[in-house]
């Protein structure tokens, strides 16, 4: 329950704090004509469709890993005798999960509480929201914009608790039983549901381009009785192309300075000679 509960708010769905921080990005997005500079309202825009993407691919992410992680079974003697953890850390992580539950139905007492950092850090805040009625979140206008995570969660529990209802008062009690659907695949053993490769591929293929993606199939003929091979890997072009050589220059630069270490004497009062004639002529030009 309470992976549940994080994996909900990273995934911004109310009436949890992800939802309401990425919400109220939005809203700064939405501002963005009214911004001085052109160039900003071109960018802010951006800057959004970007938010939008992350969101959705967060939402894939963690509605696949407590899938993959919560509803699967065990694939070892280990993970499927594995016991709860003490009571000390349930009730951390039960802290960290009411908070997260807190900041999205009451978010505007969390907004008030940081208010006067972000005045000393932004010499700006949003409107004081504690005199809104029912938890409501205003950060611009009402009439612009406005949400309240309370009702949000009234309403989810309501229609959630209405609809569990009508399906127990309404279905039928008669006991069925079939097969169970195994997608033209009769093998039930664990090992064939989805893992750590089946989670990450879709994502992996759709990112193929920015993360050099490559995957080779090898499914021999029929009547040959060799194994299928499926290799896949990838390349961080961030850490390839841009760190790596970032580090070999560094590396480069700080050995030939090291001999620096080694010169005589002459050469040392050389070099603060020449430093103090660059400082004053420095000192010079700049005056």
């Amino acid at each position: 329950m309470l992976a549940l509960i994080g994996v909900t708010a990273i995934a911004a769905l109310p009436p949890l704090n992800g939802f309401v921080s990425e919400w109220l990005l939005f809203q700064a997005v939405l501002q963005s004509p009214n911004l001085a500079q052109p160039g900003l309202q071109f960018l802010v825009p951006a800057a959004g469709g970007l938010l939008a993407l992350a969101a959705a691919l967060a939402a894939a992410c963690f509605v696949r890993f407590y899938g993959v992680i919560f509803l699967g079974r065990a694939r070892s003697d280990a993970a499927r005798d594995a016991g709860e953890t003490d009571r000390w850390s349930l009730a951390a992580m039960g802290g960290l999960a009411a908070l997260c539950v807190l900041a999205g139905i009451v978010p505007g007492v969390l907004i008030d509480l940081v208010a006067p950092a972000v005045m000393q850090l932004a010499e700006a805040r949003m409107p004081a929201q504690e005199a809104n009625s029912w938890f409501t979140l205003i950060p611009v206008a009402e009439v612009h914009s406005s949400y309240s995570g309370f009702l949000v969660m009234v309403f989810i529990a309501i229609s959630g608790g209405a609809t569990a209802w009508l399906v127990h008062r309404l279905a039928s009690k008669r006991l069925r039983r079939s097969a169970a659907w195994d997608c033209g695949f009769p093998n039930a053993d664990p090992v064939t549901q989805y893992g750590a490769g089946s989670f990450a591929q879709p994502i992996r293929r759709v990112m193929g381009p920015l993360l050099a993606a490559r995957e080779t199939v090898v499914m021999p003929p029929p009547g040959d009785s060799a194994p299928a091979r499926h290799e896949a890997s990838t390349e961080d072009l961030a850490w390839s192309r841009l760190y790596l050589p970032l580090i070999a220059a560094v590396v480069a630069a700080t050995t030939r300075m090291n001999a620096l270490q080694f010169l005589t004497i002459r050469r040392y009062l050389s070099l603060v000679f020449a430093s103090l004639i660059l400082l004053l002529t420095g000192l010079t030009i700049w005056n």
